[in-house]
């Protein structure tokens, strides 16, 4: 990644996850910016240049019209998850979510929506390649998960990682290696960045 940077270009994270919940080896890493929560906080070069919150007024209508219908989920702040109690029995992936923050209780949530604070990947990539008057068409997305689609669709490359699932995999334009066995690299040299 660094030796692209060297090449002159811009090298950014675009995660569903909110900046807090980045590790530190992530952000060792030295990227230009990161993507946030799907798009929706964007910080480039140090700077937050894009935060867009729901209004109040919504989210109490979300939440509202989860509970009349037995809906659960999570609402996700810049700097906590909101899950709407400790259910895991409603969704294999709920579930999932909800027994990775047990086993990680150093990432802020909690397991009440009284206190939500508000907060796609597509939408994102389009605003950072507008605030860098580039075009969408010089933009490469990597990715390995359905939440990556509207990613793909948004830049003019969509790499899918070995290790994706074969939903994006259909769609890619490129399908590198595994994320374990260097696949970030090899796109790199197949699309001559580095």
């Amino acid at each position: 990644m660094h030796e692209a940077q060297e090449n002159g270009h811009k090298v950014l994270i675009n995660t569903g996850r909110p900046l807090v919940y980045f590790e530190k080896e992530i952000l060792d890493i030295g990227c230009d910016g990161y993507l946030c929560s799907n798009g929706v906080h964007i910080l480039l070069d140090g700077e937050t240049i894009y935060h867009k919150t729901v209004p109040e007024t919504v989210v109490e209508q979300i939440k509202r019209i989860c509970e009349e219908n037995n809906i659960y989920g999570t609402f996700e702040g810049e700097k906590c998850s909101y899950f709407r109690d400790h259910n895991v029995d409603f969704h294999p992936h709920y579930g999932f979510m909800i027994t990775a923050f047990d086993l990680a209780p150093y990432m802020a949530h909690e397991f009440t929506w009284d206190h939500v604070e508000n907060p796609d990947k597509g939408t994102g990539l389009t605003y950072v390649a507008d605030h860098l008057n580039i075009s969408t068409d010089d933009c490469y997305a990597f990715g390995d998960s359905n939440n990556d689609i509207s990613m793909f669709k948004a830049a003019g490359h969509g790499i899918a990682m070995g290790n994706a699932c074969d939903e994006l995999k259909e769609i890619a334009e490129y399908v590198t290696d595994s994320v374990n066995d260097d696949g970030i690299y090899h796109a790199f040299k197949h699309y001559h960045l580095i």
